[in-house]
């Protein structure tokens, strides 16, 4: 990602990024709208990032047509418990208090339906392991135990043609 930003409408007028994010993106649409593999080096650490932050208004209705799908539904379901087992991942990107229309409430993934993007994150690498060259190891180990919820989505997507 670009390391200047605007400052025409800004209070801050610094003209550069204090931290270095470098995105790994994986599908078929333009590359800010695919799944991905995030990384962000700042000065107080490293974070990861595998997902989706905010789904593109083409794939929400993927995605929750995945999340009912009787098949999907229950790799997606697989994925999540896979990230959650390394029991050090923030799966986050539920938006609405509701499930929306057209979907039962009651069906068993409704929590789901109410996210308007999904991913998992890891922020918390020291800043000592950051200034290593250890990061990038320990960078791939992360996306390794990320990697089933971003194969997910971008299968999800394929799957129904966004």
């Amino acid at each position: 990602m670009r390391i200047y930003r605007d400052i025409r409408f800004s209070k801050d007028k610094r003209p550069y990024n204090t931290r270095v994010r470098v995105v790994f993106w994986e599908g078929p649409r333009k590359k800010m709208e695919n799944p991905a593999f995030l990384v962000r080096v700042a000065p107080d650490g490293a974070g990861v990032f595998a997902g989706k932050w905010q789904f593109p208004r083409v794939f929400v209705e993927a995605y929750r047509d995945a999340v009912v799908d009787p098949g999907l539904g229950r790799e997606l379901e697989d994925a999540l418990a896979s990230v959650r087992s390394a029991g050090i991942y923030e799966i986050g990107g539920e938006h609405y208090k509701r499930v929306p229309r057209g979907y039962a409430a009651e069906h068993e993934r409704a929590n789901l339906l109410r996210y308007n993007g999904l991913y998992a994150h890891f922020g918390t690498i020291s800043r000592e392991i950051a200034l290593t060259p250890d990061l990038v190891e320990v960078c791939y180990e992360h996306c390794r135990s990320m990697a089933p919820l971003h194969h997910w989505l971008v299968k999800a997507g394929r799957r129904f043609g966004v």
